[in-house]
C-alpha cells in the first residue's frame, strides 16, 4: 500500500512536467508586396518565401539589380516606400498563453501593423524584434492582417543628414571614396554600410525581410541564446554557461534547465528549479568534464576539428509546483560545441609588442583572407550552398582564419557553422566602418541591443576567435584630424564615447571575470593592439610595431614595400574575373564592345585602372594603352598579376614569423557580389581566380618560401612547417634546387641539402645568387625550381623563384603546347561524375598556363582545375577538371579549353 501511495506522489510530481509542451514556433512564409502609392505595383506581387527583398521580388518584371548598368537604372527601387503584407489565423491557445510577434531582420527603417494598430517601429537591421501580440490577435473565423512599411532607405538616410546639418553637427564622411554612381550618408541607418556602394561594389540600397518572421506561442518565457564559454585546468574541461531567456512580464517565475550530451556524460546535467527575475532572466552554471573525455578542436591544418552536440531544454513556469497540463513551457537550443582555448599574446619585446594568437597553448601564424557577404542584398546573403562553397574553399586553400569585415552583416547561423567545421577562426568586425556616427539617445540604445544580440548569438561557436567594435574609424580620425579643424576634438569625444564607453562595454555580456573565452574586444582595426585600446587614440594605428595593420600599397607589389608588421589584417591586389563570367552578365547579345563598356562601368577605384595598370607592368610585358581590344589578355595579365603579388607578400609575412616578428596575414578579399574588377580571390559565380588556385600551394604545410634580396645579391630561402604534434616530432626532408634556362625543358645544375623541421618550426638558408647560375648565364636568363621531398621522395612542398621581373626574362621560347582531353567513365547512369584529365605537353619552359573552361554549354556549370596558372617544366603534365554536375554526361574536346601562356606575349 505505501508503494502505491509513493509511486502516486510521484506520479503527481512528474506528470506536468511529462503533459508540458513545447513552445510552438510557425513562420510566416505567404506575403505579398506593393509599393505604397501602388504606382508599380497596382496588383500585389506574390511573396514566394521569406528572407525577401524588393530587388529580388521585383527581379522578373524589371531585371536583375546585378544586371548591366541595373545598379544605376532600378535606383528608383530605393527612392520608394514598400509595404509587406499577410494575413493568418490565430493558433488555439490555452488561459495562459503569451504571443510574440518576432521579426528576426528589417532591412531596415519601417513601422509595424497588426489589425490596423501600431505595433512598433524599427531602425535597426541587425537587430531583432519582438512584440506581445496576443491581446491584438482575432480569433477564428476572422483573419489577422500584418503589413510592414519598409521606408525607402535613401530619404530616410538624406533626411537624418539634413536634420543633423540643421542642428550644426557633421557626421563625415559624407560620401564613399568611389568613382562610381554611389549613395551617400550610409552612416545615418543601421544598415549594411556597403549597400551604399563603394570602390568595388555597387550601391544596393535593400529593403526588405531578409530575416524570418514568427510567431511564438508560449507560457512564461523563451530560451533565446547559449552561450558556452570554455575553459580548463589540469583535470577538467568546463562548460561556463549562460542562458538567455526572453518574458514579458513583470513579475518572477520559475525556470529549470536539462543537459544533454551524451559524448560528453552519461547522465543528463540539470540545473535544478531556480526562481527568475523578469528584469534579468538569465540562467549561469557550470558543468565539467574529465580531459579524458574531450577531443580538441583545432583550426584547419593543426589537427581535427571535433564538435560535440550539446541540447540545452528549458522549462519556464508562474507556480513553484510546476508547469499545469499543456502549458506551452518548453524550449530548445541545440548547439555543436568545440572545446579549445584561445587567447592574443601581447607581449613586449625589443620591437614594441607582439600580436599574435595562441590556441590551445599553441603559437598559430594565421593565413587566411576577409570575408564580404555572399550577395550585396542580404535577404540573399545566406545562401547555404554559396557559403559552403566559399568557406570550404578557403578551408582546402589551407587558410586557417577568416574575416568578417565591418562593411557587411553579422553572418548567418550557416556561416559560423561551416567555419567551426573547417576550422576557420573568425575574426568578427562589428558592423560599422570608416566613418563618424551619429550619437543620439535614440541610436546608441539600438547599438546596444545590436551588440548584445549579435554576441549573444556567435558565442559559443569554437570558430570565434576575437570581436573588434569597428573597421579603419580610428584610422579615419587620425588621418583626417586636420580636415576636421575644429570640429576633431567633438568628433573623437563621440568616437571614444560609442565605441569604447557602450560597445566594447557591452560586448562583456559574454566575458567572464575569472577567465576570458576569447581575447577582446578590440576597439578598432587596424589598430596598436587590445593592450592600447583602451587609451587615447592612438597617434599611428597603423604602427608595425604592434597590433594590426592594413596595407594599400597596391602599386609596387615589392617585398620592399611592406614594412615588418606584427599582424596584417588586411592586404591585397586587384583583377579582373575570367571572361566567361563577364558574358554570362551580358547575355546572349554580348558584344567587345559592349564587353569593354561592362568592366568600365564597373570599374569603382577612384583613380580608375591605374592601380591595377601599375601592378600588372611591375612584373608583366603588358601594353597598358589598348586594353578593350586585348580583353582576354588584359583579364589574363590581371590575374597573374594578381596571383604573383599575393603570393610575394604572404611569403614575405611567413618568412618573418621566428620570434612572433608576424604572426597573421589575411588577403583581401575572398569573394564577391557581383562581378566587377575587385580584390577577390574566387568570382562572384564562384570561379577561382588565379590567385586562389596559387595559395592552395603558397599556404601550405610545409612550404618553400625563396625571396630576393636585392642589395646582397642572395636568395633567402625559408621552409616552413606550421602543424601541432604533441611530441614536437622532427621530419627529415631534402631540399632540391634546380637550375634552369628559358630555352631548356631540362634542367641544368642541381643543388641537394638534407634538412629536419620539428612542430611549427622553420629552417633559413641563404643562397648567393651567382652560385646557382648556369655556366656564363645571366640572372634573366635563368629560373629556379625548389623541391622538398620527405624520406619516401614524395615531393611534399614545390615553388619556382625568377630572379628578375617576367618582362625582362631572356630566352624565352614557343613551349609548342598540345592539349589532349580524357574522360574518365561517368558511370552508366545518374548521378555522373564528370572528371577529365587534361594532358599537355611541351617542347620548352611554358610559363604561366592558364585554362579556361569555353563551352557555352557549361560555362555557368560550377568547374575547377587541378592547376592553374602553372610552369610546366616537365614534357607531359596531367591536370584534372571537375565540372559539378551528376545530371548529364558531358563529352569535352580540345576546343572547349582555352589555354594562355606568358610565351605567345614574350616570343
Amino acid at each position: 500500500m505505501l508503494k502505491i501511495i509513493i509511486f502516486r506522489v510521484i506520479l503527481l510530481i512528474i506528470l506536468p512536467l511529462l503533459q508540458a509542451k513545447k513552445v510552438q514556433v510557425i513562420e510566416l512564409t505567404k506575403w505579398s508586396l506593393r509599393d505604397s502609392d501602388s504606382v508599380i505595383a497596382a496588383q500585389p506581387i506574390d511573396v514566394a518565401k521569406i528572407p525577401s527583398g524588393v530587388y529580388t521580388e521585383l527581379a522578373k518584371t524589371s531585371g536583375d539589380l546585378l544586371g548591366p548598368n541595373n545598379d544605376v537604372a532600378l535606383r528608383w527601387i530605393a527612392n520608394k516606400t514598400w509595404i509587406y503584407s499577410t494575413s493568418f489565423d490565430m493558433d488555439e491557445l490555452g488561459h495562459d498563453s503569451l504571443v510574440n510577434l518576432t521579426f528576426h531582420g528589417i532591412d531596415t527603417v519601417a513601422k509595424i501593423w497588426l489589425n490596423g494598430n501600431l505595433l512598433g517601429e524599427t531602425d535597426n537591421m541587425f537587430v531583432r524584434y519582438s512584440y506581445v501580440v496576443g491581446h491584438l490577435l482575432q480569433a477564428s473565423p476572422k483573419h489577422n492582417v500584418l503589413e510592414i512599411e519598409i521606408i525607402s532607405p535613401l530619404m530616410e538616410a538624406n533626411a537624418r543628414a539634413k536634420q543633423l546639418e540643421e542642428k550644426g553637427i557633421g557626421a563625415p564622411p559624407s560620401c564613399p571614396q568611389s568613382s562610381g554612381d554611389v549613395e551617400c550618408h550610409r552612416n545615418m541607418l543601421r544598415k549594411m554600410q556597403m549597400s551604399f556602394g563603394g570602390d568595388w561594389n555597387p550601391a544596393a540600397l535593400s529593403s526588405g525581410l531578409w530575416k524570418p518572421v514568427t510567431i511564438e506561442y508560449y507560457t512564461v518565457a523563451v530560451l533565446r541564446e547559449v552561450d558556452v564559454a570554455i575553459n580548463r585546468n589540469d583535470t577538467h574541461w568546463t562548460m561556463d554557461c549562460r542562458a538567455f531567456i526572453n518574458t514579458p512580464d513583470s513579475e518572477s517565475f520559475y525556470a529549470q534547465l536539462v543537459v544533454y550530451a551524451s559524448d560528453l556524460f552519461n547522465e543528463p546535467f540539470v540545473v535544478q528549479q531556480k526562481k527568475l527575475s523578469y528584469t534579468s532572466p538569465n540562467m549561469e552554471f557550470q558543468i565539467h568534464i574529465p580531459k579524458e573525455k574531450v577531443k580538441l578542436w583545432w583550426p584547419n591544418g593543426y589537427g581535427a576539428q571535433k564538435l560535440y552536440p550539446v541540447s540545452f531544454n528549458l522549462k519556464s513556469y508562474r507556480s513553484e509546483d510546476g508547469p499545469s497540463l499543456s502549458s506551452r513551457t518548453d524550449s530548445q537550443k541545440l548547439l555543436n560545441i568545440g572545446f579549445r582555448t584561445i587567447d592574443l599574446v601581447e607581449d613586449e619585446d625589443e620591437i614594441g609588442r607582439t600580436f599574435y594568437f595562441r590556441v590551445n597553448g599553441h603559437p598559430i601564424f594565421m593565413k587566411g583572407v576577409n570575408f564580404v557577404p555572399a550577395h550585396t542584398l542580404p535577404e540573399l546573403s545566406a545562401d547555404a550552398e554559396a557559403l559552403q562553397h566559399l568557406l570550404k574553399s578557403a578551408q582546402e586553400a589551407n587558410m586557417n582564419m577568416i574575416r568578417v569585415w565591418g562593411g557587411g552583416l553579422y553572418e548567418s547561423d550557416t556561416f559560423y557553422s561551416l567555419a567551426d567545421s573547417y576550422g576557420l577562426l573568425v575574426w568578427q568586425d562589428m558592423a560599422f566602418t570608416k566613418a563618424t556616427y551619429p550619437v543620439t539617445d535614440e541610436l546608441m540604445n539600438s547599438m546596444r541591443i545590436e551588440a548584445a544580440q549579435n554576441a549573444q548569438r556567435l558565442a559559443h561557436h569554437a570558430s570565434l576567435a576575437m570581436i573588434v567594435t569597428n573597421n579603419e574609424i580610428e584610422l579615419y580620425l587620425v588621418k583626417n584630424r586636420s580636415d576636421f579643424g575644429s570640429e576633431a576634438m567633438r568628433l573623437e569625444d563621440e568616437y571614444k564615447l560609442l565605441f569604447r564607453g557602450i560597445l566594447a562595454p557591452e560586448l562583456n555580456i559574454i566575458s567572464r571575470n575569472d577567465f576570458k573565452p576569447r581575447p577582446g574586444p578590440m576597439v578598432s582595426t587596424p589598430s596598436m593592439g587590445i593592450v592600447e585600446s583602451g587609451k587615447e587614440l592612438a597617434k599611428d594605428p597603423q604602427s608595425p610595431h604592434c597590433g594590426d595593420v592594413h596595407l594599400y600599397e597596391d602599386e609596387t607589389p615589392s617585398q620592399n614595400a611592406y614594412p615588418e608588421a606584427r599582424f596584417i589584417s588586411e592586404f591585397g591586389f586587384i583583377s579582373l574575373p575570367m571572361r566567361s563570367s563577364w558574358l554570362r552578365v551580358l547575355g546572349q547579345n554580348a558584344t567587345e564592345d559592349k564587353l569593354a563598356a561592362l568592366i568600365r562601368q564597373r570599374q569603382h577605384h577612384p583613380r580608375g585602372f591605374i592601380p591595377l595598370f601599375r601592378q600588372i607592368a611591375y612584373e608583366l610585358p603588358f601594353n597598358l594603352q589598348n586594353w578593350e581590344e586585348n580583353i582576354d589578355e588584359f583579364i589574363y595579365f590581371s590575374q597573374v598579376s594578381q596571383a604573383m603579388a599575393t603570393k610575394k607578400a604572404v611569403e614575405l609575412f611567413r618568412s618573418r614569423r621566428d620570434n612572433y616578428l608576424t604572426m597573421g596575414a589575411l588577403i583581401w578579399q575572398l569573394n564577391d557580389v557581383w562581378v566587377a574588377p575587385s580584390w577577390s580571390s574566387i568570382d562572384f559565380y564562384g570561379n577561382y581566380k588565379l590567385v586562389h588556385v596559387w595559395a592552395k600551394e603558397f599556404l601550405a604545410s610545409p612550404s618553400i618560401i625563396a625571396l630576393y634580396h636585392e642589395l646582397s645579391n642572395h636568395i633567402n630561402i625559408t621552409i616552413t612547417r606550421e602543424d601541432f604534434r604533441e611530441d614536437r616530432d622532427t621530419i627529415f626532408y631534402n631540399l632540391f634546387i634546380n637550375t634552369y634556362l628559358w630555352n631548356d625543358i631540362y634542367p641544368k645544375t642541381a643543388i641537394a641539402r638534407a634538412i629536419g623541421l620539428g612542430s611549427n618550426a622553420l629552417d633559413k638558408l641563404n643562397i648567393p645568387l651567382e652560385s646557382v647560375l648556369y655556366e656564363k648565364t645571366t640572372k634573366e636568363e635563368i629560373f629556379l625550381e625548389i623541391l622538398l621531398k620527405d624520406q619516401q621522395e614524395n615531393i611534399v612542398a614545390h615553388n619556382y623563384f625568377y630572379p628578375v621581373p617576367i618582362k625582362n626574362i631572356v630566352g624565352l621560347r614557343n613551349p609548342e603546347l598540345q592539349l589532349e582531353v580524357l574522360r574518365s567513365d561517368c558511370g552508366t547512369g545518374k548521378p555522373y561524375v564528370n572528371s577529365f584529365s587534361l594532358r599537355i605537353t611541351v617542347k620548352y619552359p611554358a610559363l604561366f598556363i592558364f585554362l579556361e573552361l569555353n563551352n557555352p554549354n557549361y560555362v555557368e556549370m560550377r568547374h575547377s582545375f587541378s592547376m592553374n596558372g602553372f610552369t610546366q617544366t616537365v614534357p607531359r603534365q596531367n591536370v584534372q577538371l571537375e565540372i559539378d554536375t551528376d545530371s548529364e554526361c558531358i563529352e569535352l574536346n580540345p576546343d572547349d579549353i582555352s589555354v594562355k601562356t606568358m610565351n605567345q606575349y614574350m616570343v
